[in-house]
């Protein structure tokens, strides 16, 4: 329950602008995830550490961060989170590396975890991003 309360405020800080203090609550929660070895909720916190990081301009750090998550998510047979982290790897491809092939890569990845077992049973949000970042990627 304390990783889900140290987690929580990530959106209020980042809202209040206070990314140090959302940083810390993300480290506080990432630490207890790996002592108790919660591997289920490393990749999630990994990833709201890779946006932070993103959010703040450290992109190598980002990039870091979500690519553990990525290795977390694949060990594990996490195919949600898996989505969630490809989809961030790809949108960080297109701005940081503008590698439209790499992102092009992490967008299918994650369009094929979101899919699951197909409509009705697939992670829409998901997947309808990857295809909207296929579509525009397409279009260039």
């Amino acid at each position: 329950m304390i990783i889900f309360a140290l987690t929580g405020y990530l959106a209020a800080y980042r809202a209040n602008n206070e990314l140090t203090l959302a940083g810390e609550n993300l480290s506080k929660a990432l630490n207890l995830c790996q002592q108790i070895n919660m591997v289920d909720h490393e990749a999630d916190i990994l990833l709201d550490v890779a946006r932070l990081r993103y959010a703040q301009g450290d992109f190598k750090d980002a990039q870091e961060k979500a690519s553990e998550a990525l290795m977390i998510t694949e060990r594990s047979g996490y195919v949600l989170q898996g989505a969630d982290v490809n989809l961030f790897l790809a949108q960080y491809a297109l701005e940081q590396e503008k590698d439209k092939t790499k992102a092009k890569e992490y967008a299918e990845s994650a369009l094929k975890l979101a899919y699951c077992d197909g409509p009705p049973y697939y992670y829409k949000v998901a997947y309808e991003e990857a295809e909207r970042m296929l579509k525009m990627m397409n279009e260039e």
